[in-house]
């Protein structure tokens, strides 16, 4: 190989995707809020909405780390549903005995 060809090396490998500059979960947000400002034909209210809805959402995610979804799934949404998590471990039991 040449020395002169150029790579892109990650930093890390655990980089969220993303959209443009955005993460993409933030950037999901915003362009929900949005697409529903266009469908109710309010696009500027949609934008602003969606602004402040990822502003909201990045705190949230800055205090609560990777995985902050996951987690508030699993502690408010009934055990039934598995959401990635692996195993069907029930939220309601807060000690294991053995």
């Amino acid at each position: 190989m040449n020395e002169t060809e150029e790579f892109w090396i990650p930093r890390t490998l655990d980089d969220p995707n993303l959209f443009f500059i955005w993460e993409m979960d933030s950037a999901m947000i915003f362009l929900s809020c949005a697409f529903i400002g266009i469908v109710i034909s309010s696009i500027t209210l949609g934008i602003v909405a969606g602004f402040f809805a990822t502003k909201g959402y990045a705190k949230l995610k800055e205090e609560g780390g990777r995985g902050l979804l996951v987690k508030f799934l699993y502690w408010f949404f009934p055990s039934e549903f598995n959401f990635g998590i692996g195993k069907k471990i029930t939220s309601h039991i807060q000690e294991y005995i053995g």
